[in-house]
């Protein structure tokens, strides 16, 4: 994931979908030494769809609308919306 690219913003994502990502933004927060944010992403293989909600809603606090972080927190609120949209 680089700053230069451009973000495909999907809204109907499959859970494996989801989870396939989030391995990517783990690595991105551990480059931006991002512990906390990095912990939270971390082992998310079969966490319930609430728990996982938590966690990615705790990373959007921790990031707190900053724009250095603005790509990661793109991300995390696509993925937020995805899970709110699973049946």
């Amino acid at each position: 994931m680089t700053f230069d690219s451009t973000m495909k913003f999907s809204t109907n994502m499959s859970r494996a979908e989801i989870d396939a990502k989030l391995p990517e933004l783990r690595k991105f927060a551990e480059a931006a030494d991002l512990g906390e944010v990095a912990k939270l992403l971390a082992d998310t293989a079969g966490v319930a769809k609430p728990e996982l909600e938590k966690r990615i809603t705790r990373c959007l606090e921790l990031l707190g609308a900053k724009d250095e972080y603005a790509l990661l927190i793109d991300q995390l609120d696509m993925l937020l919306i995805n899970l709110r949209n699973l049946k």
